[in-house]
């Protein structure tokens, strides 16, 4: 716990200097309050992003029939025990 002091001593100071630099927020109310230009970040293509064929149903239905079936996929898992 005495460790602690320092760090957060230390952050406390950045946070103070950080806020003395910082720029004054415009008035919201005010009208005439010049404000940072808006950053308009482009949505990322189509094609970046296709979806593979889809696989044949009836093969997909056996695997799981061989495997046990939907109870197997709804079967929880056991918790893990925590480490001391």
């Amino acid at each position: 716990m005495p460790q602690l002091f320092p760090v957060a001593g230390a952050l406390l100071t950045a946070c103070i200097a950080l806020s003395a630099t910082a720029q004054p927020r415009p008035d919201p109310a005010d009208a005439r309050a010049k404000v940072p230009p808006v950053a308009i970040k482009k949505a990322p293509s189509p094609q970046a992003a296709e979806d593979p064929p889809p696989a044949d149903w009836r093969a997909a239905n056996e695997r799981v029939e061989r495997v046990g079936g939907w109870r197997t996929y709804a079967r929880e898992t056991p918790p893990q025990e925590k480490s001391q």
